[in-house]
């Protein structure tokens, strides 16, 4: 109370805590002893009405009770049912009477009572019984009254009649007095003592009062949320109302137990199922009659309030089985027989959490696409909330198949194992796609018509494919889970690639491959470079990547296109799967396109699915290789590792490390070691080894064990020039030491130098240098030989036999005869050895060897000739290991 004025009346009293406007006003007025009217005159308002005040006084009127009574403004407002506008009532702006309420039928001007609190408190009440969640007194365990028990009316327990007060807690509501016409006599019932039905102390009708309550007090900023709870009570209340009428011999004992507390009896009256109006029931007819609003007792609220609170919040036993009940008694004939859309409607003010719960419920009963346009599946359903737009949008992210990764998820391993079933995978991929676009669209924009968003026009074909092969008999339920959540993740998170553009931009006509790049590719591994028939898949394939869209064999395929496809891959090279790879980055590249080739929503867009196919993680990458390693078919692969064909066909191509074995897909593979001719034939490698190492081509066709031909043709398609064998003058000097004045013949000079004889000889003529004949040249000159030579060991040395003679005529002396010699080195040939002593002395021009003298000797200038030969052959033998085999 604030300080005392003139204005002040002299007579105080201050609201109790909670109380309603007018239940003070009317003790203020009876503490004064005078009627309310007399009371609002006094303070300067002849013109206002209690009950308006009730609900939204005007500002004259708030100042006008402040300044008479000493009441705080903020005081005033709090006793007024404007505090709770738009939360447990609805004031309209600018009018001062109540509307439909957020919750229950419960709009007139009378109230809800205690007689107890009555008794305790002087016939006063709090604002709490006017609103329409107001059942029990949690203070005395009652359960609040709703009527007169004598005259039958709701009463006004603190009302003054217009001739004064009489007492307290007495019905101030006029009757008419049957014994003289027209006459009018107050009820006068004392209410204090008017009978109230007790509550058991923990029973479930006070928990329910004590909860909402909890929710009425909250502060304003927390009120939506609460309303959000109020709202799904309410929407379980009265549905569990109907139930009582439609559906009671199904009721769990819960539900009886709830009666029971409320009195054992129900009264005849329920509210409808637009809660707005109520029905009676007369008789056992079971005809229904519409009442007013006073017919909603405090009965159905406590009973539907204690009801819907253990259905919505838990921890019953009971708990799940009463929602069930409450879903099934919406509909006379029960809630299944009605679809998604329906049931949306009529649960569409119930609030989200409770929204989603009934369409879990539903959700395995209704149809695939209505499971898709609500997420019913999913652990959050929600109302479609798509425009036409929104599905547009979302149409660019999706590729025309199913990404490859969800593929495998969703696919049936058991499906695809039944004997004699062939399933068109393709079309299931176009089917899941397609489906996508359901989520959350609109009406307008059903399944046959979203699907050519995505280029998919057998959208029934594909749809029959999905529901009525691949899951036909199967539970719908990851499948419509997985989509529902994939979609609405696009829209929130978005894709990295436009495949809208892509199907515009990249087709049959404008996708391109690199012929040398291709080229290059088979020369590096090996390969026969193929036909058409192998470009046409190369090229399918590459449409594949960059578009996510089997596209139709091109015009004049062979028949076995598809299988060729098919086979491709499950057995593509990771060497041409990478290549392909490569293109496509080039392709797109090409037409300005800033997109990763390939991409997948990540696994933890999607939660709580068991899949009915095989998740990539779950993949034992180890078996699997080893499966590939001893197997050349796809059966014994599929037994070893639990996958299907078209699994394995999937996990290839999001995994860049297998692949299955191959045949004669690309031809017969021409090198012996495949890995390591393709490593040394890299085009990094390559460079390094002719440009920096400075090998030979014929050195690096040895380690790559190829033919020199080849490793040219790369150097030429990674421009790289051929270098020379030499600069021409070192050349000419090269080439005149060692052809010309050492006289080696021009086969290992070729091999030397890495070029071959043809080239050599033809660089040679450029240089006007003669070159020797193949019997002419020097078969020591290889070796590190001492400068000058004597004219005799010249001309024995010449030609391929050179050593030979030498090791020959080294060896005659000191034997007694050309026989004896014969006889121990020579294979007993003794006239063969003879006519090579007669021939290696004709080159000499001299006599080596003394026949005339037992044992054989040198002549003296013999003697020198062999002492030259002996140093010779030991400067081959050191050098001997160290020489190139001729090629």
């Amino acid at each position: 109370m604030s300080a005392w004025t003139p204005d002040r009346m002299p007579i105080a009293l201050a609201p109790l805590p909670g109380e309603a406007l007018d239940s003070w006003i009317s003790s203020y007025a009876r503490r004064l002893r005078t009627t309310d009217r007399g009371f609002l005159n006094h303070i300067g308002l002849p013109a206002a009405r209690v009950d308006h005040m009730l609900l939204r006084p005007t500002e004259p009127e708030t100042h006008a009770l402040h300044k008479s009574t000493g009441v705080s403004v903020e005081a005033l407002r709090a006793m007024t049912l404007d505090s709770y506008d738009k939360f447990a009532v609805n004031i309209p702006p600018g009018r001062r009477q109540l509307e439909r309420p957020p919750t229950w039928a419960f709009r007139s001007s009378r109230t809800r009572y205690c007689p107890a609190c009555l008794r305790e408190n002087g016939g006063r009440g709090p604002l709490l019984w006017r609103l329409p969640w107001a059942f029990a007194c949690t203070q005395h365990q009652l359960l609040l009254a709703d009527f007169c028990p004598n005259c039958g009316r709701p009463p006004h327990p603190w009302k003054t009649s217009f001739t004064g007060p009489r007492g307290i807690g007495a019905c101030t509501r006029d009757r008419l007095d049957h014994a003289v016409k027209g006459s009018r006599r107050p009820c006068a019932t004392d209410l204090f003592h008017a009978p109230a039905i007790a509550l058991p102390p923990n029973g479930l009708v006070l928990r329910a009062q004590l909860r909402v309550a909890g929710l009425l007090a909250v502060a304003p900023d927390q009120r939506p949320q609460a309303l959000i709870e109020l709202k799904q009570l309410y929407a379980l209340a009265w549905r569990a109302l109907r139930g009582l009428l439609t559906n009671r011999d199904q009721a769990p004992e819960l539900v009886h137990t709830v009666l029971d507390e409320c009195g054992g009896t129900f009264p005849s009256s329920f509210p409808d199922g637009s809660g707005q109006s109520a029905y009676h029931l007369s008789g056992n007819s079971g005809s229904r009659r519409r009442g007013d609003a006073a017919s909603l007792q405090t009965h159905h609220v406590a009973a539907g309030s204690a009801l819907a609170q253990v259905a919505l919040r838990g921890g019953h036993p009971e708990h799940q089985r009463l929602f069930e009940w409450i879903v099934q008694s919406d509909h006379p004939s029960g809630a299944r027989d009605l679809n998604l859309g329906q049931l949306a409607v009529r649960w569409r003010d119930s609030g989200p959490d409770l929204f989603a719960r009934v369409m879990s419920y539903q959700d395995p009963h209704t149809l695939l696409h209505n499971r898709l346009r609500y997420a019913s599946a999913t652990a959050i359903p929600r109302r479609p909330d798509r425009s036409t737009a929104d599905i547009h949008r979302r149409a660019t992210m999706i590729p025309a198949m199913l990404w490859p990764g969800w593929a495998l998820r969703l696919l049936p391993v058991d499906r695809l194992r039944s004997p004699g079933r062939v399933f068109r995978v393709d079309a299931f991929r176009h089917g899941c796609s397609s489906l996508l676009l359901v989520p959350g669209g609109p009406s307008d924009l059903p399944y046959v018509r979203a699907a050519p968003l995505l280029g998919n026009v057998r959208a029934t074909r594909d749809r029959e494919s999905l529901e009525q092969r691949v899951y036909r008999d199967q539970d719908l339920t990851p499948l419509a889970s997985t989509l529902a959540q994939l979609a609405r993740a696009l829209d929130e998170h978005g894709s990295p690639i436009d495949y809208a553009r892509r199907r515009t931009t990249f087709t049959e006509t404008t996708v391109e491959l690199n012929p040398d790049a291709y080229r290059r590719l088979i020369l590096q591994h090996g390969w026969l470079a193929g036909g058409e028939h192998r470009q046409q898949v190369m090229r399918w394939y590459l449409l594949l990547l960059l578009t996510g869209h089997s596209p139709p064999p091109p015009q004049g395929a062979a028949t076995r296109f598809a299988w060729s496809c098919t086979e491709f891959r499950y057995r593509a090279p990771l060497p041409l799967r990478a290549f392909l790879h490569e293109q496509a980055e080039q392709n797109l590249a090409a037409r300005g396109i800033d997109e990763p080739v390939t991409w997948e929503p990540p696994a933890h867009w999607v939660r709580d699915v068991n899949w009915p196919g095989i998740a990539p993680e779950q993949v034992d990458t180890t078996a699997l290789r080893a499966a590939l390693d001893c197997n050349d078919t796809i059966a014994p692969v599929t037994e070893a590792t639990g996958m299907t064909a078209e699994h394995l066909r999937l996990y290839f191509e999001i995994d860049d490390t297998v692949t299955g074995p191959p045949d004669q897909l690309l031809g017969k593979i021409r090198s012996p070691d495949p890995a390591t001719r393709a490593a040394v034939l890299t085009p990094r490698r390559l460079r390094e080894l002719y440009v920096t190492d400075r090998k030979t081509t014929v050195e690096i066709a040895a380690m790559a064990r190829c033919a020199a031909t080849t490793v040219r043709n790369l150097l030429a398609l990674d421009n790289i020039p051929l270098r020379t064998a030499a600069p021409p003058e070192s050349f000419r000097a090269w080439f005149r030491r060692e052809h010309v004045e050492k006289r080696r013949p021009m086969r290992e000079l070729a091999h030397e130098a890495g070029i071959s004889t043809g080239s050599l000889s033809r660089k040679a003529r450029r240089c006007r240098i003669t070159i020797h004949s193949p019997g002419g040249y020097n078969g020591l000159g290889h070796l590190d030989l001492p400068p000058q030579l004597s004219l005799a060991m010249q001309a024995v040395t010449d030609g391929r036999e050179a050593l030979d003679r030498l090791r020959t005529i080294v060896q005659l002396a000191g034997y007694d005869s050309i026989p004896a010699a014969a006889d121990s080195f020579y294979g007993g040939r003794h006239t063969a050895l003879a006519a090579r002593i007669r021939a290696i002395e004709h080159r000499a021009g001299f006599r080596i060897i003394d026949r005339d003298t037992r044992p054989l000797a040198p002549t003296p200038r013999g003697r020198d000739f062999l002492r030259e030969a002996q140093h010779l052959l030991r400067i081959a033998a050191a050098a001997e290991p160290s020489r190139p085999d001729p090629p």
